[in-house]
């Protein structure tokens, strides 16, 4: 995966994929998986998806993750949300009302980033990887997020 490729993306606003709403399987599905209530839901591959919002309002912690640190400023700012930015470790950590957001590698993430999740939620992000790279991804965490 080319890191370049996706940043230069976001640059030069060439993001297709960003929905400009919420999305309509996740609004009129969700309740059926049976999500604990409060449970933390992780976002990999983030962008700056209005998704996170909803999720948010039902209650559930989010972290996210986008290679993109411009991606996640603009969600936070189209958003009208106030946030703090604070360098950690290979991330820069974006902050407010239970919402964080991690800039950086997805293939950095150590378990222990992802510790307190209980639920993943990607609409198509993943499919942006190649497909090996998608394997070596399921045998890295998939432990760790089926426990």
């Amino acid at each position: 995966m080319e890191h370049q490729f996706w940043k230069d993306r976001w640059e030069l606003n060439q993001i297709g994929f960003h929905q400009e709403e919420i999305n309509e399987y996740l609004s009129s599905h969700w309740q059926a998986l049976g999500i604990r209530d409060g449970a933390p839901v992780f976002v990999p591959l983030c962008g700056k998806s209005l998704d996170m919002l909803w999720l948010r309002e039902q209650g559930h912690a989010v972290l996210g993750i986008e290679l993109s640190e411009m991606a996640l400023a603009q969600f936070f700012t189209e958003n009208q949300l106030p946030y703090t930015r604070e360098e950690r470790g290979h991330f820069i950590e974006f902050t407010s009302e239970q919402i964080r957001l991690l800039a950086g590698d997805f293939f950095s993430l150590t378990p222990e980033d992802i510790a307190p999740i209980e639920a993943v939620y990607d609409r198509a992000s993943l499919i942006a990887l190649p497909p090996e790279m998608r394997r070596g991804l399921c045998q890295t965490y998939g432990n760790t997020l089926t426990r």
